[in-house]
């Protein structure tokens, strides 16, 4: 029994999780051994496609963190000035201290 190939699209529909556990359930029928070696490879093929998906949505994950990690550090200013603060913040704390 031939398994189809999935539509480009199909493919590219598909959130992070849907993808992931699609893999799953990939990995899961192949190391099963239920299947012959045709439908393995077919079952692969769409593997690859899944993982090129999942590191494709992680690839713009990363990038946008990164975006909004440097607009924060815009927004709050150089970074040693935040350590700063917080050392002054934590020396002030430590001469209130009753003990």
């Amino acid at each position: 029994m031939a398994e189809r190939k999935p539509a480009k699209s199909e493919v590219e529909s598909l959130t992070f999780e849907q993808a992931v556990e699609r893999l799953e359930a990939i990995v899961a029928q192949i190391e099963s051994g239920r299947i012959g070696l045709e439908q393995s490879i077919a079952e692969y093929e769409r593997g690859a496609a899944l993982v090129k998906r999942c590191r494709a949505i992680l690839e713009r994950s990363e990038q946008r963190v990164l975006e909004l990690t440097a607009e924060g550090a815009k927004e709050s200013g150089p970074p040693g000035k935040a350590a700063q603060r917080s050392e002054i913040s934590a020396a002030q704390d430590d001469e209130e201290a009753p003990f």
